[in-house]
């Protein structure tokens, strides 16, 4: 029998490549077809930025809970009205007169105008070059002849007066630490840490070793139990006083130090209780206390002698859709509001209608998306990231701040030694029953598709919804058009 040719076989092999690939329509099918989404809404919606053509159109007009996918929102649109430059600030002010001999008769004000990053280790090369930023402010002190302050140190939150939890937020969430709203007074990303020890058995108590930092004041009520599952299914719960919080859930079993985080509710009274301790260390004694004020007396005369400024606002926006940093996003909110003069679901709504962009089904309750009234459509998200792809001028610098499949953020696993792997730029959410993705990603032609893909109340583990998604990526990745 004669052997067929080497062209002969090359000819077959790429006809049955070809034959092979799949189209968009045969991606869409076998995303929907999936069992685990027989009672869930989703919606995928893409277009092709290059030639127009939409690409995905699967129940695009429902508006279903997007996650942090929600970040996308203040992130580009604090970018777009305050510039990607923008630097936030804190003052340090005092009232009162200095004495020939260092007493100041008055009071220390630390005035935050709500930098959402105020010490934090996220931008540490930034505030602490040449030297810790408490120390610097000590340093600043020192530098007025101060040796004594006979009155308090006042965080001034008068910028944004007190901010409240969002209504919508659950209570499981708001103690924990992606459950902060934030301040105008932030400090080291009003985080805290509790240290576990767990036990060698399922079921069996666990002991809090140490708290980082040790001085936040807050008591806790440990309830956690040991368990053989592998996650942390641990929540800081508030009681009636913010100061006393239980612990409960689960945390992985034979643990010799499994770390959780919370968030310190009144950021701006430990900030100025560290200071207070900061100044006494570095030889200034401190007579009064720490307080704060949310309505400055505008009689009270007072010298602002330093500013510290954040970084600029375009990084802010890459680390908070880089980690999906949910306090960043509230700032960001609130600027908004205070930029606009309007709340802030007003202030969105608006500034999309601006641009030509559909904000039906669009509503917003917070900045972040850890709220589930939160709810857009995935044509809505697409036709504002493509807005930011194709008519802002910020659109490299925005386009920069979103994760990279195999390679950044969030995405830094997905995609790993496929096509999709650094052809895919997108904001990833997720929670109980909720995954969403948008972005941009490169098919085999090198085209461009921009996207919004969301389901909700699926019948799987999130692990699995992400498989379902990460795969129509790679399959995105390789059609050819």
């Amino acid at each position: 029998m004669k052997k067929p040719s080497i062209i002969a076989l090359f000819i077959l092999s790429s006809f049955l490549s070809f034959s092979q690939t799949k189209t968009y329509d045969d991606l869409l099918k076998d995303v929907v077809k999936q069992p685990e989404l027989k009672n869930a809404s989703i919606a995928l919606y893409a277009e092709n930025i290059k030639t127009g053509k939409t690409v995905f159109d699967y129940n695009s007009q429902v508006s279903l809970a997007p996650a942090s996918v929600f970040k996308i929102i203040p992130t580009s649109i604090a970018i777009e009205l305050l510039g990607s430059d923008y630097r936030f600030k804190t003052e340090l002010a005092y009232s009162g007169t200095i004495s020939p001999d260092g007493v100041l008769n008055g009071d220390i004000y630390i005035i935050g105008y709500g930098d959402p990053c105020l010490g934090s280790q996220n931008f540490a090369a930034h505030y602490n070059s040449g030297g810790e930023l408490l120390q610097k402010w000590v340093a600043e002190i020192k530098k007025l002849g101060i040796k004594s302050i006979n009155g308090d140190v006042i965080s001034d939150i008068s910028y944004f007066g007190e901010i409240p939890v969002p209504d919508t937020w659950i209570w499981e969430d708001i103690a924990n630490y992606y459950g902060n709203p934030g301040s105008s007074l932030n400090y080291m990303d009003n985080l805290y840490y509790v240290h576990f020890k767990t036990g060698a058995l399922d079921n069996s108590p666990t002991v809090i070793t140490k708290t980082e930092p040790d001085d936040t004041g807050i008591k806790f009520d440990n309830k956690v139990k040991s368990s053989a599952t592998t996650g942390d299914e641990s929540f800081i719960y508030y009681t009636d006083n913010k100061s006393e919080c239980e612990i409960r859930g689960t945390l992985p079993w034979k643990q010799s130090d499994f770390t959780i985080k919370g968030s310190i509710p009144e950021p701006e009274i430990y900030l100025a209780r560290k200071f207070i301790k900061t100044l006494q260390a570095g030889g200034i004694t401190v007579k009064g206390k720490e307080s704060k004020t949310a309505e400055f007396d505008a009689g009270i005369s007072r010298k602002v002698f330093y500013t510290t400024y954040s970084p600029e606002l375009i990084k802010i926006a890459e680390v908070t859709n880089l980690k999906s940093f949910n306090l960043y996003a509230e700032m960001f909110a609130h600027h908004i509001e205070k930029k606009t003069g309007k709340p802030y679901s007003d202030a969105v709504k608006d500034f999309w209608k601006s641009k030509s962009v559909d904000v039906d089904g669009l509503y917003v309750e917070d900045g972040c998306g850890l709220s589930r009234f939160d709810g857009l459509t995935a044509a809505q998200m697409t036709a504002m990231l493509k807005y930011m792809r194709t008519k802002s001028v910020n659109g490299e610098k925005f386009f920069g701040t979103l994760p990279v499949a195999g390679t950044s953020g969030t995405l830094s696993r997905y995609c790993i030694g496929t096509k999709a792997q650094n052809r895919l730029y997108a904001k990833s959410g997720s929670m109980t029953r909720v995954r969403a993705y948008a972005g941009y990603i490169l098919n085999a032609n090198g085209d461009e598709i921009v996207f919004c893909f969301i389901a909700n109340n699926y019948s799987c583990p999130n692990y699995r919804m992400r498989k379902i998604f990460e795969d129509l990526f790679i399959n995105i990745a390789n059609v050819t058009e």
